[in-house]
């Protein structure tokens, strides 16, 4: 069961660090409704993330898709075989959290809510990290 859930959990982060590289290569199919707007009814974007934010960012989920991948001994242990363990605690944690959100533009509890990414965050984007953090502590559990 662990090694189904760490594949899970694997696949949509890199999946979605597939996505991110798209938009990092110059795509913009999407990118409107993944970026929180203003609650001011302007529609425009909180932050504009350039090519280096992206990047980071998909390094961070492709990361963490090894890792987790290494946690279920999926694939071997490079570095400290104390850190999958580590960043399998760490990224329930993270998903839990943004799941969550920070009460005004992300998460279950936002209050801005009434924008096309507001409610893609309400019915996708939160659920989805909530899955994940539930998968991940479960894997966890396992071991």
């Amino acid at each position: 069961m662990q090694a189904i859930l760490a594949s899970i959990v694997s696949v949509l982060l890199i999946a979605i660090g597939a996505v991110h590289l798209y938009w990092m290569l110059g795509g913009r199919k999407g990118m409107a409704i993944a970026l929180p707007s203003r609650g001011d009814g302007s529609g425009r974007p909180l932050f504009k993330p350039g090519r280096f934010e992206i990047g980071a960012v998909i390094v961070l989920f492709w990361a963490a898709a090894l890792l987790i991948l290494m946690y279920a001994n999926l694939i071997p242990v490079i570095g400290p075989q104390q850190l999958p363990q580590l960043a399998a605690w760490a990224l329930a944690i993270v998903f839990a959290i943004r799941a969550i959100g920070e009460f005004h533009y992300l998460g279950l509890f936002k209050r801005y809510r009434n924008s096309p990414f507001g409610r893609l965050d309400t019915y996708v984007y939160s659920p989805l990290c909530l899955v994940m953090a539930g998968m991940t502590w479960w894997m966890i559990g396992i071991s």
